[in-house]
């Protein structure tokens, strides 16, 4: 008896810590009468009510958890509801991670300022670029959230003589009126712009209904949803379409291709979490929006990547999934293309260019494996057709040539270890999809630029022998001022200060502006605590790119 009465008494015990546990988790967004009423529950029915917790609400269970441990280890000290106490936990509780981040650690003018972006708000109808930036006052406490009505630009300014008094209390602040009264770079340039509202077409008292919901999960993730805050511009949601393929450069080959209408820039940003892996910008000079089919290739390793694409100032924002062993790929329509001379390019396959279709004449899948690659087509439950091809990067079936007649299909393509299927429509008119201008960026495709490209993902991760590896096969294959500059990197994280400076006087000496050279060639003689050739490579550095971390560190310098 006296142990069945101890068996029960831990249960007991158990199930309250459990359930206290739980209420403890969901605290940010748990209304007083959902409280109530779940500890008026017995102890066994708790765990009905927490299952229907989430029915009706804009977020699962587990997206929210796996924000809310988020913002515990990053925002708050790690402990169960620490995160939510801040006001950058607050936001990415309730609104999730930002398609980018702006960061200016220090500047001449700001204080230390963040600026996190999303493509839109939908729990307020907001259908419009949001702008939340956090600042840190007296460059000490948790970051706080800027209001654009109550703050204003004075509360970002640093207290320096330049600039007290500069904007008063009762003065209409302007972005105008900013930009005429401070003189600012292009780093700061941004934050004059976020400054002043929290999304084009908000003022006024628009801006603070805003942030007061942001940063509150229970109000954006209650059941009901109130939206009645309005913008006038139309959100940007073009499609990405993705290929990925084994590769010999020791991660996967990524090739991405999206139509948008642009006229002046096209830039595509990769970044994971929040460190940005990958960044293009290309200029146009069109004298209007262009339908532009544009393509991209990147070999990225194992992880979940956002890629930010940016037509004409308007950014899209994409997931890519890279897993660590590689699969067979989805079957595409594509159609055979010619071949560019003396270059590499996205969506070439063993020395033929492909060009996706959804009309296409080839089926095509990418395999992890060589090996063989049954073909099956039915219609219906019957079999249609039947082929077995041995292929080595891509297998691809003539659906031209196969003489289908026009109608509704099932394709499947099967290999020893995995298989994939999907809908086939053979139409009696199909045409080439050629109603866009190609753009392709071709030029990070050479062996040793991908080479050095894979390195320095490595270097970012930490992983300094595999960034090496990378970085030396890259050199193997054509010596390049990129992979040279990120070998010295290493070797200077590495204690190897005297490798490295060696290094980057070769590249320098051929290369004088070599910005990022410039760059680690300062940490290098740093690190040798030689600070006046130090502040010389750091200030030769800034004047090619300005770079808020390198300002940061030449303002850390000793004074000598």
């Amino acid at each position: 008896m006296r142990t069945l009465l101890l068996s029960l008494m831990i249960a007991a015990t158990t199930a309250v810590a459990a359930d206290t546990h739980w209420l403890e988790q969901v605290s940010p967004i748990i209304t007083p009468a959902e409280r109530k009423t779940y500890l008026a529950l017995p102890v066994t029915d708790r765990s009905h009510f927490e299952d229907n917790f989430w029915t009706g609400r804009p977020i699962s269970a587990v997206e929210y958890f796996s924000r809310l441990s988020y913002v515990d280890n990053t925002f708050g000290s790690g402990r169960l509801g620490s995160g939510a106490n801040t006001d950058q936990g607050r936001v990415y509780l309730t609104l999730g991670a930002p398609v980018k981040i702006t960061r200016l650690p220090s500047s001449r003018i700001f204080v230390p300022i963040d600026i996190w972006y999303y493509d839109s708000v939908p729990a307020l109808n907001l259908d419009t670029e949001l702008r939340l930036i956090f600042y840190q006052k007296n460059n000490n406490g948790f970051p706080r959230l800027y209001s654009p009505a109550l703050d204003t630009i004075r509360g970002l300014l640093l207290p320096q003589a330049s600039v007290l008094g500069m904007f008063g209390p009762n003065d209409n602040i302007t972005e105008s009126s900013t930009r005429q009264q401070l003189n600012v770079g292009p780093a700061e340039d941004e934050v004059v712009t976020a400054s002043v509202g929290v999304a084009s077409g908000i003022k006024y008292s628009g801006n603070d209904e805003i942030l007061g919901r942001v940063v509150s999960p229970a109000t954006l993730l209650s059941r009901s949803q109130r939206t009645d805050v309005k913008s006038r511009l139309i959100l940007f949601h073009p499609e990405l379409v993705v290929i990925q393929s084994s590769s010999v450069y020791g991660a996967t080959q990524v090739d991405m291709r999206c139509d948008v209408q642009a006229a002046h820039e096209l830039n595509i940003e990769v970044f994971e979490g929040m460190t940005p892996v990958y960044e293009n910008h290309l200029h146009l000079d069109f004298s209007a929006p262009q339908s532009l089919r544009y393509t991209h290739r990147l070999d990225l390793l194992p992880g979940v990547y956002r890629v930010l694409l940016t037509a004409d100032r308007r950014t899209s924002a994409q997931e890519i999934r890279i897993p660590e062993h590689a699969s067979l790929s989805q079957i595409f329509r594509v159609d055979p293309s010619p071949l560019s001379e003396n270059r590499h390019t996205p969506f070439e396959f063993e020395g033929k260019r492909l060009d996706l279709n959804p009309d296409g004449r080839l089926a095509f899948v990418s395999l992890a494996q060589p090996g063989n690659v049954t073909w099956i087509v039915r219609r219906g439950v019957a079999v249609v057709l039947r082929n077995v091809v041995s292929a080595n990067e891509f297998a691809t079936f003539d659906l031209a040539s196969a003489g289908l007649p026009p109608g509704a299909y099932r394709m499947e393509a099967i290999t020893e270890t995995d298989s994939r299927t999907a809908p086939l429509v053979i139409k009696s008119d199909a045409r080439p999809d050629d109603a866009a201008t190609a753009v392709s960026f071709n030029a990070n495709l050479a062996p040793s630029l991908r080479y050095a490209f894979v390195g320095r993902q490595w270097l970012l991760r930490g992983q300094l022998d595999l960034a090496r590896r990378s970085l030396q096969a890259s050199i193997r294959s054509g010596t390049t001022a990129e992979a040279s500059v990120e070998l010295a990197r290493i070797d200077a994280l590495s204690g190897q200060l005297d490798t490295a400076r060696s290094r980057l006087r070769k590249i320098l000496a051929v290369q004088p502006d070599n910005f990022q050279a410039l760059s680690v060639y300062a940490f290098v003689e740093a690190r040798l605590q030689d600070y006046p050739v130090a502040a010389q490579l750091y200030q030769r550095a800034l004047s090619i790119q300005d770079s808020p971390a390198l300002r940061l560190a030449l303002e850390k310098l000793p004074v000598q």
